[in-house]
């Protein structure tokens, strides 16, 4: 980080080092707000072109009016993902929005027009006096827009932030919280007590206050972490996507193989058995994986390689080691291959 970029400086007490936690999963409301911003962009990028094609051909009219809210760059008022106890229920979460305090909706949306220098459309003006039927439109749309973009995906999502959040427990535990900070994501800096992020549209002072921060993988929040600094506890979203994202348009209809051959008969005998390995093991390294199939190490990357360009699994790096994973489509395969638990053991959490 150059000395003359902007950032955000995150402030750390020593009861905010004792309490950063890893997050249990995926957030669904923030990745259905975030996905939103990405369905907008005028250039999502190899990662993100696919699903935006996908999605925008699937745009429920009531979510239309929620772009005024959430544009595709910046930032979007944090009433839009409330902080909750359950956050990993969309319901919750749009519940806890219902009820957000009439003095937050007219501070964020305040806020949020002086940051993008835009005007809102009429209907803001009912939002921000915490209309009943405004708030429901606004909920509704949220969950319109989670049932037709994200929870399509779900097994995806489970699998990709499942993969970083093994990564990040893995260093956590057998390296410590600074060499989690410190390799979390390449724009951050850990420079002790303080973590900074790259914004070129940021520069300010979070101070945690004894609140610690709660780290949560995303696969919508873009090349750059986003934090949530208004929660009780603050968060910050990881980004877990470098290749392209798997959408349910790519994935075959089920049909059932014979058992025992389908594996094989597509991949071959060995990479086959480096699937499955892979199903045995949730988030195997290479090394692991050439100690269980017996092969040796460069032939398993080669044959990780081909199965990852084909979508059957993603791998997450962390430092020398590469961690494997099956996607929703390598776990249909193994489960026609092995039967349904072995199916089922692969994709659920």
């Amino acid at each position: 980080m150059r000395g003359d970029e902007v950032a955000l400086r995150i402030h750390f007490t020593r009861d905010d080092l004792l309490r950063v936690s890893l997050g249990d999963g995926v957030h669904p409301l923030h990745e259905t707000v975030l996905s939103l911003r990405v369905l907008q962009r005028s250039r999502p990028g190899a990662v993100y072109g696919s699903w935006q094609r996908w999605a925008r051909r699937r745009v429920p009219h009531s979510v239309h009016p929620l772009r005024a809210l959430v544009p595709p760059h910046g930032g979007c008022p944090d009433f839009l993902t409330p902080p909750t106890l359950d956050a990993y229920d969309v319901d919750v979460g749009v519940d806890a929005l219902l009820h957000t305090p009439k003095q937050v909706l007219r501070s964020e949306l305040r806020e949020f027009t002086q940051y993008t220098g835009k005007s809102l459309p009429s209907w803001a003006g009912s939002l921000a006096e915490g209309c009943p039927q405004t708030l429901e439109a606004v909920g509704g749309a949220l969950r319109d827009w989670h049932r037709t973009a994200i929870a399509p995906m779900q097994p995806h999502l489970r699998d990709r932030t499942e993969a970083a959040r093994s990564s990040a427990a893995r260093i956590l535990l057998g390296e410590g919280l600074d060499a989690l900070l410190s390799r979390l994501h390449p724009t951050l800096r850990w420079t002790p007590p303080v973590l900074e992020l790259a914004r070129p549209d940021v520069d300010g002072d979070l101070r945690l206050r004894g609140r610690g921060l709660r780290l949560i993988p995303s696969l919508f929040c873009g090349r750059a972490p986003v934090v949530q600094p208004t929660a009780d506890v603050p968060l910050l979203m990881f980004p877990v996507c470098d290749d392209v994202i798997w959408t349910p348009e790519g994935e075959p209809d089920a049909r059932d193989g014979a058992p025992g051959r389908t594996a094989a008969a597509l991949l071959g005998p060995t990479r086959a058995m480096v699937l499955l390995g892979i199903a045995e093991e949730h988030g195997p390294t290479t090394t692991e994986l050439a100690r269980r199939t017996g092969v040796s190490q460069p032939t398993v990357s080669h044959h990780t390689t081909v199965l990852r360009d084909s979508g059957l699994i993603s791998t997450h790096r962390s430092g020398t080691r590469a961690y494997h994973l099956l996607t929703p489509l390598g776990a249909r395969l193994v489960g026609q291959d092995r039967g349904q638990t072995s199916g089922r053991r692969a994709v659920d959490p």
